[in-house]
């Protein structure tokens, strides 16, 4: 028979090993969902839409999720499980990408897309089952951990995604990124569950007062700002930006691959980076911050004279988004019941999923009628009334570390 000590060291070593697959299955699911994203745009544009169809492709990503994140988190805490939605998230990752690069027109393509969206409405469990490794009172510190993962993998993925279109044509990042979706299958089949988060202590009874998480004052404001993050995100750096690479300076797959990589470090760095600023600034006064900073690098996106200088505006979007992102996250389950946290996590990630579907789509609207210079501008305007409102709308809830 196996001594108590034996058994004691064996569940240390899982205890201590489960964070790491989760985070190595969280990387590669961003890889997968981001390898095509520099190509996307342009190959929509290829396909046969104008600037408003490729408006429509992007925000079938953001559309689903805006559907079907609230049930996801809903059910996971009804179920008091994590895990098999991270295997599910990244079956539907693979299948959204064979699809994508098998697109014949932009009505297969956005379809495709809005499967890729369903892929990404795992992201609400599968926070949970990252967070979940560690106590309560790291939350903002895995939550920075969790941004730098999805940002950093998101960065490699749209970078590598550049060359393989460069050396194999545009459709090939489809073809990788289906490959990859596969590897995290595999990787996401040796994770394991931290904890039941039913059963801890805390834990909501019922779908009413699970529902009644979505009205806390945390969930509310944090959603509600980040409809504006995401909102520059896929107008920007993951929407239009590729489109004005191309069209305006020439930029092939390889450039606009560095230029993703030109905003995705620095956006990277600053999720790692919010977990440590979290102790000394309140989440109001680091979302504003970061809102200001989006604001300006996006306004300068119409008017730079080069690639070069397209990339530094990007830089400067990536930074701010850096910042707000774990910072409006770790302001959503603040306060939240354990077993209630898939909830209220289902509940912010939907809602800012309509800036995720709203703005391609607006923003495509747009500039389909003032031209594409006006969609980055009316972007940043947003941006700007953000940084304003972040202060009242997250009024002292300072965020630990």
């Amino acid at each position: 028979m196996r001594t108590a000590a034996a058994e004691a060291l064996d569940t240390g070593v899982q205890t201590r090993r489960g964070p790491v697959w989760v985070a190595a299955a969280i990387a590669l699911y961003w890889l997968s969902l981001y390898l095509f994203v520099p190509v996307l745009a342009p190959e929509a544009h290829r396909l046969g839409a104008g600037v408003g169809g490729v408006g429509l492709v992007l925000a079938a990503y953001g559309l689903v999720q805006f559907l079907l994140r609230i049930p996801v988190g809903l059910w996971s805490d009804r179920i008091g499980r994590r895990r098999p939605f991270l295997l599910a998230a990244v079956a539907a990752a693979g299948v959204g990408a064979l699809g994508m690069g098998a697109a014949l027109n932009p009505w297969m393509l956005g379809m495709f897309r809005g499967v890729s969206g369903l892929a990404a409405c795992g992201w609400v469990a599968i926070t949970l089952l990252f967070a979940e490794s560690f106590g309560p009172e790291r939350t903002a510190w895995a939550m920075g951990v969790v941004g730098f993962l999805a940002t950093g993998s998101q960065l490699v993925g749209t970078f590598l995604g550049g060359l393989v279109a460069q050396a194999a044509g545009f459709r090939a990042p489809f073809l990788a990124a289906a490959a990859v979706a596969g590897a995290a299958l595999l990787t996401a089949l040796a994770t394991r569950e931290a904890q039941a988060p039913t059963a801890a202590a805390g834990a909501v009874q019922g779908l009413r007062q699970r529902l009644q998480v979505g009205r806390r004052r945390g969930v509310l404001t944090a959603s509600v700002l980040s409809i504006a993050s995401h909102y520059v995100t896929f107008t920007t750096v993951y929407g239009f930006v590729p489109l004005l690479a191309a069209e305006r300076f020439g930029a092939g797959g390889a450039a606009l691959g560095t230029l993703s990589v030109c905003a995705g470090v620095p956006s990277a760095l600053a999720s790692l980076l919010s977990g440590r600023l979290a102790a000394r600034w309140s989440g109001g006064r680091l979302a504003a911050g970061g809102f200001i900073l989006a604001a300006a690098g996006t306004a300068l996106l119409p008017v730079v004279p080069s690639l070069a200088a397209l990339a530094g505006a990007g830089a400067a979007v990536g930074a701010g988004l850096g910042l707000i992102g774990p910072t409006l996250m770790t302001a959503a389950l603040r306060d939240v019941p354990a077993g209630a946290r898939g909830t209220a996590m289902g509940f912010y990630q939907s809602i800012y999923a309509i800036g995720m579907a709203g703005g391609p789509a607006l923003a495509g609207w747009v500039g389909g009628r003032l031209g594409m210079n006006s969609l980055f501008w009316t972007t940043a305007g947003l941006a700007i009334a953000a940084a304003v409102l972040a202060p009242t709308l997250l009024a002292d809830r300072p965020a630990r570390a």
